[in-house]
């Protein structure tokens, strides 16, 4: 059963270069079980600890484990079990289609064939496909091929039918359906009529199947130096997988659950709470969504986007926003709130400032998930307020080429505004948000750094941090989000023994190298849950 070192047992690391994240920077630190228990020479240690064994990294560069505070695991690891369309993997129409037919001809009639991460804007030369390109490949299954925003997504006929969709459906409040021009569905499905129709429409996998995907989903990101993460938006089967392997001694991560919302009423009635839980698997929120996504188009926009005249979608209604904020609130939790669009942040920060006003909790540090979109006046209500920014590490990165159409130079200036956000005093975190966007941390280093698209187009140059802010958005950043900065982001006495084993110094890397740097191993409460060597 993973859980860390053993109790009692004592181990000493050490390394060339220990970046601790404190003010002293001392080269050695000594663990009693899971935990930091002194720091120091080495010299001081072995004396303090005779029977500990020394582990010494050499030249490496040791640093606090990477925390990535809004991911999906629960979710990824039930995509991992449909066709990967990755832009990285698939690079054209037809190249797609046949995944979906090959994947088509080894399931049983009837079956779901289901796609995952796919991206118009690279895949399919920013057309998106609709349920006839679907109905080609595969007619004679139900097929959903959601998008790597996973806001939206589009199913074919038998999709349509299976989720009791037809031409004369109305869309659930929040969510939308696209039509050709004669009126009819063209299969794409927006924001709440994903979650409350087609998603509900599709099978659950089994446990096992879950299981197996959260597997993999662990190695990957231990492979990238991540030890911890927030899993943003948790159904109740996404609980029960997680609570599965943390039962079996399988979860080698430590998990930040934000329940989503459906689940606002069982929590009120059992009086559960943000905190509830150890450090392997806690309640860190309730998750609910304003708008849609950056990357699909669909973030709610006080101007219109640069293609046309449409602002985006609102995916929860102002009123049951705030109810939703209220009820948080006053059960002493944490609302997460997922806003990119300065629209949506408005409506969030009015739901709060309502909450506080009816009955201030000073340090509630309720969360905007994304907060992509800013300026001056949202910047100082977010500090008002004490709120916890989580936006975007890599999206500039991963997405920056497809956002100028969407947004303008203009307003990108003001997104994923890491440099103002910190220097307007806001908790920053660092989030991926994968698997909308890739999970590697120091690919996001590069990219907060940089501020350069993969085309070397470089967007919003001054929203650039340095390295070390870089650094500590994914470790005391998140660590702050989740309400644990007694545990991690630090290697320190009292600090959970989670660290990277780092190649170079990301410190003293040139910006553009920082996504080279290779990462050799990675460690859990002072056990080694992944090393290079081991994995060729």
């Amino acid at each position: 059963m993973v859980r860390g070192a053993a109790p009692g047992t004592s181990r000493i690391f050490t390394s060339g270069t220990v970046h601790s994240l404190t003010a002293d920077r001392p080269p050695a630190f000594a663990t009693l079980g899971e935990t930091i228990v002194a720091t120091g020479s080495l010299e001081r240690l072995r004396g303090m600890f005779p029977d500990a064994p020394v582990h010494d990294f050499g030249d490496a560069v040791l640093v606090p484990g990477f925390n990535d505070a809004h991911q999906h695991p629960s979710m990824f690891a039930e995509q991992l079990l449909g066709v990967d369309l990755s832009p990285e993997l698939v690079s054209s129409r037809a190249q797609l289609l046949e995944l979906l037919r090959e994947r088509a001809a080894r399931t049983p009639a009837g079956q779901w064939v289901l796609g995952t991460r796919y991206d118009h804007t690279k895949s399919t030369g920013g057309t998106v496909l609709t349920r006839d390109d679907l109905d080609g490949a595969c007619p004679d299954h139900p097929v959903f091929i959601r998008q790597i925003g996973m806001h939206w997504g589009v199913l074919n006929s038998a999709g349509l039918r299976a989720a009791n969709l037809t031409d004369a459906s109305t869309a659930p409040v929040g969510g939308e359906f696209g039509r050709d021009v004669a009126g009819r569905l063209n299969g794409v499905v927006y924001e709440r009529a994903v979650h409350e129709l087609v998603d509900l429409a599709i099978p659950a996998p089994t446990l096992e199947g879950q299981l197996d995907g959260l597997r993999r989903y662990q190695r990957n990101m231990h492979s990238a130096g991540i030890t911890s993460v927030g899993d943003a938006l948790v159904f109740p089967r996404g609980l029960r997988v997680l609570q599965e392997a943390y039962a079996l001694g399988e979860l080698t991560m430590r998990v930040n659950m934000l329940l989503a919302y459906p689940v606002l009423d069982a929590l009120e009635a059992l009086g559960l709470r943000t905190g509830l839980g150890d450090s392997w698997l806690r309640v860190g929120g309730v998750k609910t969504l304003v708008d849609g996504a950056i990357a699909g188009g669909t973030c709610l926009l006080e101007e219109p986007y640069e293609d046309g005249c449409a602002h985006g979608i609102q995916a929860t209604p102002t009123e049951e926003l705030n109810e939703f904020v209220r009820r948080v609130h006053d059960a002493g939790s944490t609302a997460c709130v997922h806003a990119n669009g300065d629209r949506a942040i408005r409506l969030l920060l009015d739901a709060v400032e309502a909450a506080q006003l009816a009955n201030p909790r000073p340090g509630a540090r309720h969360r905007i998930e994304h907060c992509t979109l800013v300026d001056t006046e949202i910047l100082k209500r977010i500090k008002a307020l004490d709120m916890v920014a989580v936006p975007f590490g890599s999206y500039v990165a991963f997405h920056g080429e497809k956002l100028p159409g969407y947004y303008g130079m203009e307003r990108l200036a003001r997104m994923f505004a890491h440099r103002d956000l910190l220097d307007a005093g806001i908790p920053v975190a660092g989030s991926s948000d994968f698997p909308c966007g890739p999970y590697e941390v120091l690919l996001a280093m590069r990219s907060c750094v940089t501020r350069r698209a993969s085309d070397g187009t470089e967007l919003g140059t001054n929203q650039r941090i340095s390295a070390a802010e870089a650094l500590a958005l994914y470790t005391t950043g998140s660590a702050y989000a989740s309400g644990e900065e007694e545990l991690k982001g630090r290697l320190a006495p009292g600090m959970l023994a989670d660290f990277v084993v780092l190649d170079r110094d990301p410190l003293s890397t040139p910006p553009e190298e920082l996504a080279d740097i290779g990462v050799a191993q990675t460690w859990v409460g002072a056990e080694p849950m992944w090393r290079r060597e081991d994995h060729g």
